[in-house]
């Protein structure tokens, strides 16, 4: 029995003979990630089951100024898992040019990345991107700390209700003052999703830490992610609920 990992204006031509708009800011990154599923099997009568991939890519991140906020256009450039991933390499490959779309907040939150095109690759990917938009007010100075509560849904039917306490302070990067972002959160998951054992219904808690530096502009600069997810999963094929472990480990680092 196998589980898959369950882890992103028009201007008249008249308008622009009088005005041209500045093209979009762009940065490139350079995104680590590890992610470990560990499931129980002894209700079926068999032992622990594990999966992990790891990989690395790279994106372009896009973004323009709009009410009051930001649109945000993610682009995939490249992805490469490690030898021995589940995912096959040719399909891997597919992933490639796979686009997210958003509006990030005066927060500085992106609540949600959508996939322009169904790519069931790209998506394992799409909680690492979030780690590109430091959930920060532009301007925010180090000794500022708060609590932010957010409700999101993945695969369209599991609710994740998570708390977070962050917590700002004095950094440098490459020479230059620059304001780092902490993070650590908890969270509750509930809800279900179809794989080919049928409908599958998941409950459980997770928690994480994260950290990023920023720009002065709001910029992420680099970022890591270390969070666990320790849930139940009950399946008709299965007589109890299954112990689900998933641990995820994500980094981000500016190229330009």
């Amino acid at each position: 029995m196998t589980f898959r990992p369950w882890m992103v204006a028009a201007l008249s031509l008249g308008t622009l003979a009088a005005w041209t708009p500045a093209p979009p800011a762009a940065h490139r990154y350079k995104l680590d990630v590890k992610t470990v599923q560990v499931v129980n099997l002894a209700a079926l009568g068999q032992g622990e089951q594990r999966v992990e991939i790891t990989g690395s890519g790279f994106v372009t991140v896009s973004t323009a100024d709009s009410a009051g906020g930001q649109t945000v256009k993610v682009v995939l450039d490249s992805l490469q898992l490690s030898e021995g991933s589940p995912i096959p390499a040719d399909q891997v490959k597919t992933a490639a040019g796979a686009t997210w779309t958003g509006y990030r907040a005066v927060n500085g939150r992106v609540n949600d990345l959508k996939l322009t095109e169904e790519n069931p690759v790209a998506s394992t990917i799409e909680g690492v991107l979030q780690q590109l938009f430091p959930p920060i007010k532009t301007g925010t100075g180090p000794g500022k700390s708060w609590t932010d509560t957010t409700e999101t849904q993945r695969n369209g039917s599991i609710a994740i209700r998570t708390v977070t306490n962050f917590l700002t302070s004095a950094d440098t990067y490459n020479g230059a003052k620059v304001t780092k972002l902490a993070g650590a959160s908890s969270s509750s998951i509930s809800g279900s999703q179809e794989s080919p054992q049928g409908t599958v219904q998941i409950e459980g808690t997770g928690s994480a830490t994260s950290s990023w530096l920023v720009g002065a502009d709001g910029t992420c600069l680099t970022s890591t992610y270390n969070g666990t997810q320790s849930l139940q999963v009950t399946v008709a094929v299965a007589p109890e609920p299954l112990p689900l472990t998933v641990t995820t480990e994500g980094s981000a680092s500016l190229l330009k």
